[in-house]
């Protein structure tokens, strides 16, 4: 038996692992690669799509479900097993990677005729991703899916709407890999499950050299910067990404709203995928924990409350930046990559009364990076902007379980794995991870590297 990483090994995008069982061969994810990787193998699998048997999707992020029609594209003819909630979420955020792949296809064919540069080649279409989504095959929480050999459950990770882990029964050895593992009392989301044994466990490590803020401080935190920004007459900026976190945004700001606090303030929800994002959230309520559960039975939405506007239309989205009133505008995407958040960075990052408020993790390479390190020219569609706007970051409302959190999901293993492989970190986090987990547990803990497959012995 083999273990071949492809992705997210040494980075934290373009999450691809294989599980070779004696020539019996099933992918994991197959997310795009970006900030500093986007360029770096998106069209090499490094590996023959064609000899997969399956693939297991464990959450919906593009980082690992981002070339799933180059897969197809490419040969793959297998199922891919997600759940309900995934294959729903999939279904926006895909068919919007091919648009955004479209204009980008677009404007190098404008820059190819102004400054004779050769465009890249799109890696699919609309079409392409219309045959992808024809072969997934939703599977429940809990359920025994039989692949060949193997028996597979889809464990909830508690990272985003419909996220899992994956229990892969060998023959009575049993290998985990934990996907994206979320935070407990994440909004919405019940709380990771717990695992009782493993032989092995690929393992996240996206923050295991850091710490998050108190979750109960963070919505405090969120309506002190909120407030000191519209007492100075500017606008709070907040790059989202579409799934997971502008939803979480939207459930920290409720109460505040509703009792009154934040003034009359207009909260505009600019990003046409969150709000497609929230009316998938809204049909699987299978997958909201008990808080969540009993707002709903109380006809008390998280995801409305005075001042909301939900903006579909570009020009609707225009429209915002006539507004003189200082208020919140929450758009995709969340390191700052595309999408409308840029027109609105461009409105807003010269100006020192507002504030661009970072909430999620920035990679390498990304004009979200750029901005956090304190960069004081950036560029934004082709044109330089001064950054005099206030920079500020809420690493709480991570999706990703810190390192002291990961510690303690370990700690509930009934029996221990034998082997972990670390993958999704940069380097330091993994590393540290790697190092607490061998001093802690007394195991081998290894950080995986791309291209390389481990013999699970």
């Amino acid at each position: 038996m083999k273990l071949e990483f492809y992705g997210a090994a040494g980075g934290v995008t373009g999450s691809h692992s294989v599980l070779d069982v004696d020539g019996f061969r099933v992918g994991v994810d197959a997310g795009l690669f970006q900030g500093s990787d986007a360029r770096r193998g998106q069209t090499d699998f490094g590996h023959d799509p064609r000899a997969l048997e399956a693939l297991l999707l464990t959450h919906a992020h593009i980082d690992h479900s981002g070339r799933i029609p180059l897969l197809v594209k490419e040969g793959f003819r297998g199922a891919i097993y997600s759940t309900s909630a995934t294959a729903d979420l999939c279904e926006i955020l895909l068919r919007d990677s091919a648009r955004l792949m479209a204009e980008k296809a677009e404007n190098d064919g404008r820059n190819r005729e102004i400054r004779g540069s050769e465009p890249e080649a799109r890696l699919y279409t609309e079409e392409d991703v219309a045959k992808a989504l024809g072969r997934f095959k939703p599977v429940r929480y809990g359920n025994a899916l039989e692949l060949g050999n193997l028996s597979v459950t889809f464990r909830d990770a508690g990272h985003i709407l419909g996220s899992s882990m994956l229990e892969i029964d060998l023959g009575g050895r049993k290998l985990v890999f934990s996907g994206d593992l979320g935070r407990p009392g994440t909004p919405f989301l019940r709380d990771p499950e717990k695992i009782a044994e493993a032989d092995w466990l690929v393992l996240e490590s996206t923050y295991g050299n850091r710490y998050h803020g108190d979750r109960k401080e963070l919505g405090k935190r969120l309506k002190q910067i909120v407030l000191e920004t519209i007492d100075k007459g500017g606008n709070v900026v907040i790059p989202s990404f579409a799934i997971g976190r502008a939803q979480d945004i939207l459930f920290m700001l409720n109460p505040y709203a509703e009792k009154g606090e934040l003034k009359g303030i207009k909260s505009f929800v600019d990003s046409p995928m969150s709000i497609s994002a929230i009316d998938v959230y809204r049909r699987h309520p299978e997958c909201f924990d008990a808080e969540t559960m009993a707002m709903l039975e109380r006809n008390d939405s998280p995801l409305e409350f005075p001042g909301i506007q939900y903006v579909r239309s570009r020009d609707e989205s225009k429209a915002i930046n006539a507004v003189k009133e200082p208020h919140i505008i929450i758009s995709a995407n969340g390191m700052c990559t595309g999408g409308r958040i840029l027109h609105h960075l461009l409105h807003n990052l010269e100006r020192e009364a507002c504030t661009i408020l970072l909430v999620g993790y920035q990679a390498d390479g990304t004009l979200g990076r750029r901005l956090l390190s304190g960069a004081k020219k950036v560029r934004v569609m082709g044109r330089e902007v001064e950054v005099r706007a206030r920079i500020e970051s809420l690493d709480g409302f991570s999706a990703h379980a810190d390192k002291s959190e990961i510690m303690k999901w370990l700690d509930d293993f009934d029996e221990f794995p034998k082997q972990v492989f670390l993958n999704h970190g940069e380097p330091e986090a993994s590393g540290s991870l790697a190092e607490a987990i061998r001093d802690k547990f007394a195991v081998q803990a290894v950080t995986a590297k791309g291209g390389e497959s481990y013999n699970l012995a």
